[in-house]
């Protein structure tokens, strides 16, 4: 796998960008962008050579800005795997959109590329919220117009412990949603509810924390938070703020990402930037949503609900290879979810040294 490394962080930057897109898509009648633009895109690929990428180029605005990569850096990225005399195919695929009015909109997908003969997967990047113009008859894309985030520090997960009638919670609940905001490629929470109705049979995440006076938030394995009194939520913040400064563990890729009824699938691919101790690494997989009838006690919208959890142990497992993960949520998978894929280091019982090695949010959009 010759391009494994130059892959992994190009995909690791092109899943992330400077403005967490959080739309619910819908596809106005009146302008179809899969058949005026992302069949032609694909068309438009599929012609490309390693000589010649005019098809593709006349796709991109002149200044197309996506996490600080314009449009040339873009195009001798397509074309930088044209070399290789085996061919490769490039797949557009998971197109969701939304008009902003007649001449521009936002979307989100996905570009794959392959190559030919072995079908080795050489990059898959998530564009998510890039923007397309109209520019005369023709629409472009644009980019997100966006800042480059800072792939060299961790993504820092808060596993949050409540129930959806909990009094005391929303305090809490607001403090993580002000975090994400503050922090949007470096920071998001698991909500995990500790009783019904959202509450996710088997699930032992809550029991490992002792996690079981709501509201409780733990900080990437190791901060473990009760309460959402004022001194309770300045730890928050103050962890927080710390925790995303710390350099990336691990480089995360996922590929081969497949929905089948109510059960998620992958093939992960992790690139260690540290010595491991394996014994009691554990590779974990979790669906979260915003898309749940329930409220808070307040009668505010709930975010990042957890709906499934699968962990693995990878102490027989090498971690070279691609690690194949699956799991399933515990009703329906929502039309929008997020799969969350995070390495921790966890011990047989928990003693503030967890430790989550950053991890990686991939969005699902399910076209219905």
């Amino acid at each position: 796998m010759k391009y494994l490394s130059i892959a992994l962080i190009l995909v690791s930057l092109l899943l992330v960008s400077c403005d967490r897109f959080e739309h619910k898509f819908s596809t106005a009648p009146a302008t179809d962008l899969n058949t005026l633009f992302f069949s032609p895109l694909q068309d438009a690929f599929a012609s490309i050579t390693a000589t010649d990428i005019s098809a593709v180029s006349g796709f991109y605005k002149e200044d197309y800005l996506h996490n600080g990569v314009n449009k040339s850096e873009r195009l001798t990225w397509i074309q930088s795997f044209l070399s290789d005399n085996s061919g490769v195919s490039y797949t557009v695929s998971e197109v969701s959109y939304s008009l902003t009015d007649e001449h521009n909109a936002q979307a989100n997908w996905r570009l794959t590329i392959s190559a030919l003969n072995t079908k080795e997967v050489l990059a898959d990047s998530l564009f998510m919220g890039e923007k397309l113009v109209k520019v005369d008859t023709q629409w472009l894309l644009y980019g997100n117009q966006a800042c480059v985030p800072d792939i060299a520090k961790q993504l820092v997960i808060a596993e949050y412990f409540t129930f959806s009638t909990c009094p005391n919670c929303p305090p809490a609940e607001a403090k993580l949603q002000q975090l994400q905001n503050q922090y949007p490629e470096n920071f998001i929470y698991l909500e995990h509810h500790i009783a019904p109705p959202l509450l996710v049979p088997g699930d032992q995440t809550a029991a490992y924390y002792g996690a079981y006076s709501a509201p409780v938030a733990v900080f990437q394995g190791m901060e473990k938070v009760g309460q959402s009194n004022a001194a309770s939520l300045s730890q928050y913040q103050a962890i927080v703020d710390n925790l995303v400064q710390v350099d990336v563990p691990i480089y995360y890729s996922l590929r081969d990402v497949n929905v089948n009824g109510n059960e998620v699938s992958a093939n992960v691919d992790l690139s260690l930037l540290m010595e491991l101790q394996k014994s009691d690494l554990v590779l974990s997989a979790v669906i979260i949503t915003d898309e749940v009838e329930y409220q808070n006690a307040q009668g505010q919208p709930l975010h990042n609900v957890v709906r499934g959890k699968s962990s693995m142990s990878l102490a027989d497992i090498d971690i070279g290879e691609a690690i194949p993960i699956a799991v399933s949520a515990v009703d329906p998978l929502p039309q929008n979810f997020k799969l969350i894929v995070f390495a921790q280091h966890k011990p047989s019982s928990f003693a503030n040294s967890s430790t989550i090695y950053g991890g990686i949010v991939y969005p699902i959009s399910l076209r219905k």
